[in-house]
């Protein structure tokens, strides 16, 4: 909860994140109509590698001695590395914040929520040919029409795949990941190219894609459905917000976290006229929570808090099928 000691703390904030810098301005100017004595300064970074190059630029600054980041925005799975490199601080935030979120720890909070279901292109695959339920997708005849997020990188589509695991079992899920991998998926690292694939019709059904390219590429009038599996749920990762060991303004940072995880700044979020973003929020009154895009529907979170080294070797065995 925002409090009137808020509007007394100043400084600078340097945020490194992954949305978009036009995305991130109308939060920034949101913020600053709030807190005028904070100045952001938002840097937008990518996250892919190991380590992610959004940790090490902070751990190199840090140890120049130079400014660097004092917030992080990324998705779930490299800020969790983030965390076990020992570069964020716990947030201590009270209970009337965290408990109206499903997907945190101590160091990291989700700002926006990203739901993954599975989409086909309604032009190229007659309805009576869908799939019914998840192995159905190993059957030989979907060979060459799949996408997914490309697995070998160890990022959003490693870490959907191998949380199904739990869902499945060990037995049930090696015939998916063994079925899945013999059709060859074309693997995309851009969810963008993903959704152009399947809506060109290139490869009509998408194992993994984001909820919220779904609504836009209907909006668009593109030809595509989500795809509704019996044994597999809606799944949500994240992108996280978290604070840096090495900030030298932790105060301001977390009055930052705190605006964006309130319901003013979530309802702003998840309202958005110029993008389709998901608050971290799921039952905050705005027009792309999950209560609103996935109703009476039960989402399951990825990676768990506890992903790392627990998942590695689940991440090792999609890299050489799906290489």
């Amino acid at each position: 909860m925002l409090t009137t000691n808020d509007s007394n703390i100043s400084g600078k904030v340097t945020i490194y994140g992954t949305v978009e810098v036009e995305e991130f301005e109308p939060w920034q100017k949101k913020f600053e109509e709030h807190y005028p004595n904070i100045q952001l300064n938002f840097n937008r970074r990518y996250v892919y590698g190991t380590p992610p190059p959004m940790a090490q630029a902070v751990m190199d600054e840090t140890k120049k001695g130079q400014d660097t980041a004092d917030v992080l925005i990324a998705s779930t799975a490299p800020i969790l590395q983030m965390e076990n490199l020992g570069i964020l601080s716990p947030h201590n935030f009270d209970n009337s914040i965290l408990s109206k979120y499903k997907h945190y720890n101590d160091y990291w909070i989700s700002v926006l929520a990203i739901p993954t279901v599975q989409m086909y292109n309604p032009e190229a695959i007659n309805e009576s040919d869908l799939p019914k339920e998840a192995l159905d997708l190993t059957d030989e005849k979907w060979k060459g029409k799949l996408t997914t997020h490309d697995l070998t990188l160890g990022t959003f589509g490693a870490h959907w795949l191998t949380k199904i695991k739990d869902l499945f079992g060990e037995e049930k899920w090696m015939k998916f990941v063994y079925g899945l991998a013999k059709n060859k998926p074309t693997k995309f690292g851009l969810f963008d190219d993903l959704t152009d694939s399947l809506t060109d019709a290139k490869t009509p059904l998408a194992v993994n894609a984001l909820h919220h390219d779904l609504i836009k590429a209907k909006a668009e009038g593109r030809p595509v459905e989500r795809l509704v599996l019996s044994d597999l749920p809606a799944m949500s990762t994240s992108n996280a917000i978290a604070i840096t060991k090495a900030s030298k303004n932790k105060e301001a940072a977390a009055v930052l976290v705190k605006f964006l995880l309130s319901d003013e700044g979530q309802e702003m979020i998840g309202n958005s006229s110029h993008t389709v973003r998901v608050p971290g929020n799921e039952n905050v009154n705005a027009k792309y929570s999950i209560s609103n895009i996935l109703p009476d529907e039960e989402v399951v979170y990825f990676p768990d808090k506890d992903a790392y080294p627990r998942t590695q070797s689940d991440l090792d065995l999609l890299k050489e099928h799906f290489s």
